[in-house]
């Protein structure tokens, strides 16, 4: 967060460097570190969908017979989850992003 929250920036004006400034409202869209920091975050969230499925919690769904288990895939900027169509998993799915959202602890609750 410390990375995040005390970011500065300096640009280049007529071939000169201004001075740095701080952004009001944090990193947006089209920011550099975007990407880098939405990999580093879905790191986080798949540890913890992965203690989920390998606690026995989460049940992920497979294509075909025989095919591996797929509980989450991330691409660019995008999450698509899966589990087996049962209320249960959305709630397990519910607990693993509010968990992913809450403050940051030590340990994992898988």
């Amino acid at each position: 967060m410390q990375c995040i929250t005390t970011v500065k920036y300096q640009a280049i004006l007529n071939g000169e460097v201004t001075e740095s400034f701080q952004p009001a409202c944090g990193i947006r869209q089209g920011d550099p570190l975007s990407p880098y920091i939405f990999v580093l975050c879905m790191e986080k969230l798949s540890h913890i969908i992965n203690g989920a499925v390998l606690g026995k919690i989460w049940k992920p769904i497979k294509v075909v017979r025989g095919g591996p288990a797929i509980s989450h895939l991330f691409f660019a900027d995008d999450l698509i989850l899966f589990a087996e169509a049962h209320t249960q998993q959305a709630t397990i799915m519910h607990h693993c992003l509010e968990t992913f959202c809450g403050p940051v602890r030590a340990t994992s609750q898988f």
